[in-house]
């Protein structure tokens, strides 16, 4: 028996409407696609697989509930160097386009809300924020933070996916010199993206950072009109993350003047697993250093940076099975599944969703718990 998936007939038309396809066109292609319109019938995956390509909208978008909203630039994104974006590829467009719908999807199966999210605003003194943010994290600790802190992150109710392609397709890489992460705060599902082609440093100032950014409920930094509060706002967020991370008082006491700037880099950098940027700005901020040693140093990190990316070799991906569990989020992973138990979902309903195929899913299936 065919199975037909229930959509809603509102969000189809809305979808066909504006991608301006004639209707003549598509019913060559879907004869019935008037009766999915009606609602007299529902449309099975493969036929609304077809209307996907004939209107230029990902098949997943087609049986959500609600449509997503077009993708605009304001949400917040974590560049090097803090620059603002003038154009996003279209990597990075789709990327964020799949978070949403993850996210849609996290709104219907998840009850309680995160009651953190937006809970400061940018009046609010930083050294609560500080406190605040230290207090949900937990102990400090200086060896596998990311991991740490992902799974804490995790427990109080945020999402956190990592990758540097876009879903499965190795002939669409991330641009890290585009973009490092990005958040979509929400209060029931906050989504927080991290751009894997990024240095392990720099993978966890983005989780920290992104972190705080849901802390006040911020992800529209990027709108037009508020480019000079952007930046303003851009300098709290990475004060509040870097004493977080490298906290003033660790960074005063383990510097040794009888040392090098460089060595006491190397020495810092281990202990606290931030970059030598992250650091360096440190010093400089407390006038451990002068401006001229600082501007010196970091134009010498960010030439070794350029030249590491430049004769950096595509990444093999490694065991398969083991980074696709480390992209997908686990507790998002959950939902989904348990959708499927429940029959409130199809199997390809969940494939769509995840952005994995049947190789895939199961995999993930195997490492849930």
């Amino acid at each position: 028996m065919t199975q037909r998936i229930k959509i809603n007939t509102k969000v189809l038309l809305s979808y066909i409407h504006n991608s301006n396809t004639p209707i003549e066109l598509i019913r060559k292609k879907l004869p019935n696609i008037d009766k999915f319109l009606s609602g007299d019938l529902e449309p099975t995956f493969n036929q609304l697989s077809v209307l996907s390509k004939l209107i230029n909208v990902p098949t997943g978008l087609l049986v959500l509930k609600e449509k997503i909203i077009p993708i605009s630039l304001d949400v917040d994104f974590r560049t090097l160097n803090s620059q603002r974006i003038s154009e996003m590829s279209s990597e990075l467009k789709a990327t964020i386009l799949e978070m949403q719908e993850k996210q849609e999807f996290l709104r219907d199966a998840v009850e309680d809300e995160c009651y953190f999210v937006g809970m400061f605003d940018f009046n609010s003194k930083l050294e609560e924020v500080i406190e605040k943010a230290r207090t949900l994290l937990g102990p400090e600790i200086t060896q596998n933070r990311f991991r740490y802190y992902r799974k804490v992150l995790g427990k109080l109710g945020i999402y956190i996916f990592l990758n540097g392609k876009y879903k499965d397709n190795t002939h669409r890489p991330l641009n890290v010199k585009e973009f490092r992460g990005f958040v979509l705060s929400d209060k029931k599902a906050p989504i927080i993206f991290i751009n894997q082609l990024d240095s392990k440093a720099g993978q966890l100032f983005t989780l920290i950072h992104e972190f705080i950014h849901v802390l006040f409920g911020d992800s529209d930094l990027l709108e037009p009109e508020e480019v000079g509060k952007q930046n303003k706002k851009e300098a709290v967020i990475n004060s509040v993350t870097a004493e977080i991370l490298a906290p003033k008082s660790l960074i005063i006491d383990m510097f040794d003047g009888e040392k090098t700037i460089k060595d006491n880099l190397e020495i810092i950098v281990k202990k606290t697993e931030v970059s030598k940027f992250v650091i360096l700005r440190r010093l400089y901020d407390f006038s451990i250093i002068s401006k001229d040693t600082y501007q010196s140093i970091n134009f010498e990190l960010e030439e070794e940076f350029n030249q590491i990316q430049k004769h950096r070799k595509p990444s093999s991906g490694g065991n398969y099975s083991n980074n696709l569990r480390f992209r997908i989020d686990n507790n998002f992973f959950k939902y989904v599944n348990n959708a499927v138990q429940q029959n409130k979902i199809t199997y390809t309903d969940a494939f769509n969703i995840v952005g994995v195929g049947y190789k895939g899913y199961k995999i993930l299936s195997k490492g849930e718990g």
